[in-house]
Order: structure tokens, then sequence, then C-alpha cells
């Protein structure tokens, strides 16, 4: 299909340029604030869990959760029954951004999908949701 991949990198990379931009005096970019979420949404969730949630490998969660706790947005805590693990709590910071990523994502997402019907939302989001399950089950052998 000519010029699918051209538009799904478009979408990709004004979606990323416009949230750093939102979230640049936050103290966090637009890689970052799916963490926040997450955690905010499931307090004291394993670290090791964040990478099937977002499928990503290991080092970007470090990463990611590294900056976070430099800023003040998360805390690690040892896992008492598995020391080589962590839990991720929100701090009280984290949780008070929520409402604010979650503004920016829903008028970002207004506006990628303006002038669309209903149905064709709908349609949108179960194509990509098709199209990104058979990319896992291509790269994942599953």
């Amino acid at each position: 299909m000519k010029g699918f991949l051209k538009w799904i990198s478009t979408i990709s990379r004004f979606t990323k340029m416009q949230l750093d931009k939102e979230f640049k005096d936050l103290g966090f970019n637009s890689s970052q604030h799916i963490y926040i979420l997450k955690i905010c949404e499931d307090p004291g969730i394993a670290q090791e869990d964040l990478l099937t949630a977002f499928n990503v490998n290991a080092s970007n969660v470090t990463r990611a959760l590294a900056h976070l706790e430099k800023e003040n947005y998360i805390v690690r805590v040892q896992n008492r029954d598995n020391r080589r693990c962590y839990n991720i709590y929100p701090t009280q910071r984290a949780k008070d951004v929520c409402p604010v990523i979650k503004d920016a994502l829903k008028r970002w997402n207004s506006k990628i999908l303006e002038g669309f019907t209903e149905e064709e939302k709908h349609l949108f989001l179960e194509f990509l949701t098709r199209a990104g399950n058979h990319m896992l089950d291509f790269v994942y052998h599953r």
C-alpha cells in the first residue's frame, strides 16, 4: 500500500514533537509520559511489567525511570520477596500531573482525528490495533 508507512511515520513524528513541546516545562518528554500514567494507574507495578506494557526493552525502561525518579515523579522500592526486582510508585507530583498529561493527549488525539465520524474513529483504532498486534506476533513469534 503506497504511502502507508509515510503517514504512520508522519503521525508518529509530529506527535512526538508536539508532546515534547507540551511536556518540556514539566521535566519529561513524549517517551516518558506513558510511564507516569501507567504508574499512577497501577501504583506498585513491577518494573519488569512495564516492559510488556509498552513493548520496549529493559534499557529503555531503566533510563526512563531513572529520569522520572530524578525529577521526583516516581520512587522505586526494592521488592522484599525478590531483591533484584523493584516496584514503582508515583509521587504526589506524578499524581498532580496526570490530568495535565491526559488533557494534552485528548487534545492531540482530537486534532489527529478531526473530521472523522465516530464510526471512522472506531475503525481507525481497530485497524491500528490489528496491525500492531500483527507486528507483535511477527517480532515475538507469538
